[in-house]
């Protein structure tokens, strides 16, 4: 008699997905509950708090998918976190929000870009400066000529000269 080999990841959990869908399922939990005050409209006279809503409940979907997929994808244990590279992305984001009325679109985009990249050390000062550059055309291009937004491109000191 020949027996088969027995799928060894039938019935095994991958941590990592696991983990990693449940993060997602909380940050759009919170960010849904955060968001309840403000009024979401309808598609056609969107409120304030409709982009908010439909982007925290793509989370939610994205979260519950990858938990989905974590029950189906075979072991991946989780390993230690990289808490550094974790600190350096949200604090880039939070220094986004911080310095975006301060100093400009721009640089702004430049600075996230900056603090990012510092969490991967494969990236070379030519690549970094390369990726600020396109980034914040891109991010001119859509958000201050496509979309005409009233947020300040370069720092509001020269915008006064």
């Amino acid at each position: 008699m020949h027996d088969e080999p027995e799928d060894i990841t039938t019935g095994q959990l991958n941590a990592k997905d696991i983990a990693t869908g449940i993060f997602l399922l909380a940050v759009a939990a919170i960010g849904l509950l955060l968001n309840r005050e403000n009024a979401t409209g309808t598609a056609a006279q969107m409120g304030p708090g409709y982009m908010p809503m439909l982007i925290f409940s793509l989370l939610a979907i994205l979260g519950v998918a990858v938990i989905v997929v974590g029950f189906r994808n075979g072991p991946d244990p989780l390993e230690r976190w990289a808490w550094k590279e974790l600190v350096l992305i949200l604090g880039a984001m939070a220094a986004f929000g911080v310095l975006i009325e301060r100093i400009g679109l721009g640089l702004s985009v430049a600075t996230v870009v900056v603090i990012a990249s510092i969490a991967d050390r494969s990236h070379s000062v030519l690549g970094v400066a390369g990726m600020t550059i396109a980034l914040v055309f891109i991010c001119w291009l859509v958000f201050i000529l496509g979309l005409n937004l009233n947020v300040s491109f370069l720092p509001p000191a020269l915008t006064e000269l």
